[in-house]
C-alpha cells in the first residue's frame, strides 16, 4: 500500500467515525421524542401518618400522568402545612419515565418542624424540562 492510499484510508476512517458519533448523539430514538410537562400530573390518592415522638410524617401519594405524552422526570414535593399556611417541613420524590395513563405510588418521609394540619403535594419540572 502506498503512502497516499494509506492517508486516504485514514481520512475516510476519520470521516466515518465522526459521522457515526454525530448520528449517535443527534437525539434519535428515545431521547429525541416529545415529552410532556408536569402540568399533566394529578394526585389520585394522598395519605399520611404522623409520628410525633420521631418528629416525622410518612406520606404515601399516588400520582397519574393524565396527558398524552410521557414525562421524562418530575419533582414531586410533599409540604406539611399548619392551619395558617406556614410550612412545617418538606421532602421531594423524583419519579422518572411516567407513561400516559400510568399511575405511580410515591413514598416520602418528611421531618416535621412543629405541628401541622395537612399535607400539600406540588409538581415541578426536573432536568430542565417544562
Amino acid at each position: 500500500m502506498r503512502l497516499r492510499d494509506a492517508r486516504r484510508l485514514a481520512a475516510a476512517t476519520g470521516v466515518l467515525l465522526t459521522l457515526s458519533l454525530l448520528a449517535a448523539g443527534c437525539g434519535c430514538g428515545k431521547r429525541g421524542g416529545k415529552h410532556g410537562s408536569v402540568d399533566q400530573l394529578r394526585v389520585t390518592r394522598l395519605r399520611y401518618a404522623s409520628e410525633e415522638r420521631k418528629a416525622t410524617c410518612y406520606v404515601v401519594a399516588e400520582i397519574e400522568n393524565v396527558g398524552q405524552l410521557p414525562i421524562r422526570k418530575a419533582m414531586v414535593t410533599a409540604t406539611l402545612k399548619s392551619k395558617s399556611g406556614v410550612s412545617r417541613g418538606a421532602n421531594n420524590a423524583f419519579p422518572e419515565g411516567l407513561q400516559p395513563g400510568e399511575k405511580r405510588t410515591l413514598y416520602m418521609t418528611v421531618a416535621t418542624h412543629g405541628a401541622f394540619h395537612h399535607v400539600e403535594l406540588s409538581f415541578h419540572a426536573a432536568d430542565g424540562q417544562g
